[in-house]
C-alpha cells in the first residue's frame, strides 16, 4: 500500500500569485465563496452573541412582540411629525 505524502504548506505569496493567474471572471467566482464563508462566520457569530445576550430569558409571546411592534412605529410616526415642523 502507497503510503500519502504530507501535504505541502502554501504560503499566502502563493495564493496570491495564483489568484492573479485566474480569469476576472474565476476571481469573481472566488470573492464570492470568500464573501459568503465571512459573512457565514458573523451570522454566526451573531448568533451566538445574541443567544449568551439572553441566556436565562424568557421567550416573547407574539403579542408582546406586536406591542413592541406598535411602540416603534408610534415613536417613528411622532418624530417625522416634529421634524416636519
Amino acid at each position: 500500500m502507497a503510503q500519502r505524502k504530507p501535504e505541502q504548506q502554501v504560503t499566502l505569496d502563493q495564493v496570491l500569485k495564483l489568484v492573479d493567474r485566474l480569469s476576472p471572471d474565476e476571481q469573481e467566482q472566488l470573492r464570492l465563496k470568500l464573501d459568503c464563508k465571512t459573512r457565514h462566520q458573523e451570522w454566526r457569530n451573531l448568533v451566538a452573541a445574541v443567544s449568551e445576550d439572553n441566556k436565562g430569558l424568557s421567550p416573547l409571546s407574539d403579542e408582546e412582540i406586536a406591542e413592541e411592534v406598535r411602540a416603534v412605529k408610534q415613536d417613528r410616526k411622532a418624530q417625522r411629525a416634529q421634524d416636519s415642523n
